[in-house]
């Protein structure tokens, strides 16, 4: 079907360009890559997302073909030859009985390997009838895309007609690209990134206004926000009011130690982002400085334990992770944290994260610099925590130029220091599995002297305590974890984690391909953060393990982290 082009009439043209059939190159190419979009990755899919995957990458593969055959003409074009239609007038008919193949094989395919998938992730099983939801998704997300996909194309060849009409024929090529190029960089930046960026901040701004259901302002002066404390309960933010308005009680910590023990209640320092002057040059060092007045405040420094916890995105610390500690240590402890944004983790990722890296640099100094200037036999033992993003900010303060050097730095002065969950930008980690040792890139291990310890499988041993003496860095991670392990390399490069022997909750034999596995670990990402206890970005499970493998007081027992494991993760709160 001809595309008749007619300026005086240009939504007849565009509706003559939506009608214009596909070209076999992108035909071919679409159903490759919607095949290929059926392929497991770290994390099962639900039908519905299954479809929306399958749809973007049909769409990107019908893009990627007219790119080719585009090119393909253009060079054949030079040497006065034209493209081949190798199946000739039958190309129609073997591509209808592929279509149909690919839908029927690779839907039983599909099936199969996503019940052996969430069966090594403890979920339920898919029927076969659920299969057709992500068909009908497929098709009708991919006939949006399609729809929006000709629209912009039509207004990008108007845009190079423009040019060329105004431009001497032998730049109006160059001029064109260049126009083209400006208007989708500016579009990107000012209509899209700005507006998110002013969307996201108006959102969660909001959101970290609230106070969480059932937290109240502490009436303990050992929490800030409290009574005497010099940061405002309505300076905290929402999860700073849900950590320092939270917490296990002296009530329940005793009850979990035993009536004779002794149980003090557990000391809780928070420094909001509005907790400061807004002003400042450096609002993380502002916000450390205060924090480190806090502890002092509170009588931090004279605990038998201090973690300094970095904290997520929404500044969040993880409650399972804090109480843990706590019930560990007898409540005969203090945690300490900054937030440096209250945006989600995968927003600060992309416009938050040197504000991270400053936050976790400012408050390990700061605390550090203070507890160093105690006497060595009456400070407390020194801890650092921090999980997903907050690894990332901690991490940053004691990255050197090679695995071993960094984790010495960080184990310098700390007894121990827990990073749940490291994502794939942490500098550490990527040292760590750069520099390991005759070990898979799911659980590395480095030489007989390092302090380092992988942690996370379900089936792990509960531990009693550290197996070593000295200090230690305990990794809590899962194969499964998309935050760990997706990344943008794999647009054009097998990810690590496909590496073989794969992890022990991810397949066995992944197919990695150019541009599609991309789009699933996107996905993963989303589902990460809802998989099951145990794997993908859920370390409930793990925590308690973590800290015993660092922290372990004397007396201290494997039967004991089993126990307060189940508390944790079978309790209401």
């Amino acid at each position: 079907m001809a595309v008749i082009e007619d300026p005086q009439h240009p939504w007849i043209t565009l509706r003559a360009r939506l009608r214009a059939p596909i070209g076999p190159f992108s035909r071919w190419s679409g159903v490759l890559f919607g095949v290929m979009s059926l392929s497991p990755t770290l994390l099962p899919r639900s039908p519905l997302m299954q479809g929306v995957i399958s749809a973007l990458c049909i769409t990107i593969g019908l893009a990627i073909g007219a790119g080719f055959a585009w090119l393909a003409r253009r060079l054949l074009a030079a040497v006065h030859r034209t493209v081949p239609r190798p199946l000739g007038r039958h190309g129609g008919r073997v591509l209808a009985i592929a279509v149909v193949l690919a839908v029927v094989v690779g839907g039983v395919r599909w099936v199969g390997s996503q019940n052996s998938q969430r069966r090594l992730v403890s979920m339920d099983v898919l029927a076969w009838p659920e299969y057709l939801i992500a068909l009908v998704v497929t098709v009708v997300v991919g006939a949006l895309l399609f729809l929006l996909g000709r629209i912009v194309a039509q207004g990008i060849r108007r845009l190079d007609r423009a040019v060329c009409a105004a431009l001497p024929a032998p730049i109006a090529a160059l001029g064109g690209a260049l126009v083209v190029a400006t208007v989708i960089v500016t579009f990107a930046q000012r209509i899209v990134i700005e507006n998110f960026v002013s969307w996201a901040n108006s959102t969660y701004g909001t959101v970290d206004d609230g106070t969480p259901p059932g937290i109240t302002a502490p009436t303990s002066s050992l929490r800030s926000g409290g009574p005497g404390s010099s940061v405002g309960w309505d300076t905290l933010g929402y999860e700073g009011r849900n950590f320092t308005g939270g917490g296990p009680t002296v009530d329940e910590l005793r009850a979990f130690a035993g009536s004779d023990a002794p149980v003090l209640e557990p000391i809780r320092v928070y420094v909001g982002l509005k907790s400061v002057d807004v002003g400042v040059d450096d609002t993380a060092a502002a916000e450390a400085d205060l924090a480190v007045a806090e502890l002092e405040r509170t009588g931090a420094f004279s605990r038998r334990s201090l973690v300094i916890a970095t904290v997520t995105g929404t500044g969040w610390v993880d409650p399972v992770s804090a109480a843990a500690f706590e019930y560990m240590h007898d409540g005969d402890s203090a945690i300490v944290a900054t937030q440096y944004s209250y945006l989600p983790s995968w927003i600060s990722f992309l416009v938050d994260l040197d504000k991270a890296a400053a936050n976790g640099r400012a408050l390990v100094a700061a605390v550090t610099a203070r507890w160093s200037h105690l006497p060595a036999d009456s400070r407390p033992e020194l801890f650092v925590f921090g999980e997903s993003l907050g690894s990332f900010g901690s991490e940053s303060a004691f990255e050197s130029v090679d695995a071993y050097l960094s984790l010495d730095a960080a184990t310098a002065e700390a007894t121990g220091v827990l990073w749940s969950g490291p994502t794939f930008a942490n500098p550490i980690w990527h040292q760590v599995l750069r520099d390991r040792v005759d070990s898979p890139v799911w659980h590395p291990r480095l030489g007989r002297s390092s302090p380092l310890k992988v942690l996370g499988r379900p089936d792990d041993a509960p531990v009693g305590g550290p197996t070593t003496a000295g200090h230690h860095v305990t990794y809590l991670t899962h194969p499964s974890d998309p935050v760990t392990w997706a990344g943008v390399d794999a647009l054009w490069r097998q990810p690590p984690w496909m590496d073989r022997p794969t992890g022990y909750d991810v397949p066995a034999d992944p197919i990695w391909f150019p541009v599609v596995t991309f789009v699933q670990e996107l996905f993963d990402l989303m589902a990460g953060f809802s998989a099951p206890p145990g794997h993908g970005h859920n370390y409930d499970p793990d925590q308690v393990n973590g800290w015993a493998s660092i922290s372990a007081p004397p007396g201290w027992t494997a039967a004991d982290s089993t126990r307060l494991t189940e508390l944790l993760t079978t309790s209401p709160g």
